[in-house]
């Protein structure tokens, strides 16, 4: 089984517990940004395509 990069909202120090970042704040992280690029460089499209269908989920458009 592959080792996939741990998502980096597990670790953030800027968020607050319990509160996930809008989709706008996501876009802006660059750790955010670098994770998804890491999953794309692994070919890891299951669990980006995840990733990214959890992110529209549950930012409702970015609001």
């Amino acid at each position: 089984m592959p080792f996939y990069p741990i998502h980096p909202c597990c670790y953030c120090s800027k968020r607050e517990a319990g509160l996930i970042c809008s989709m706008a704040q996501k876009v802006e992280c660059s750790d955010f940004l670098a994770y998804i690029q890491k999953l794309n460089n692994m070919n890891a499209q299951q669990v980006l395509i995840k990733e990214l269908k959890y992110l529209l989920s549950t930012n409702k458009g970015g609001k």
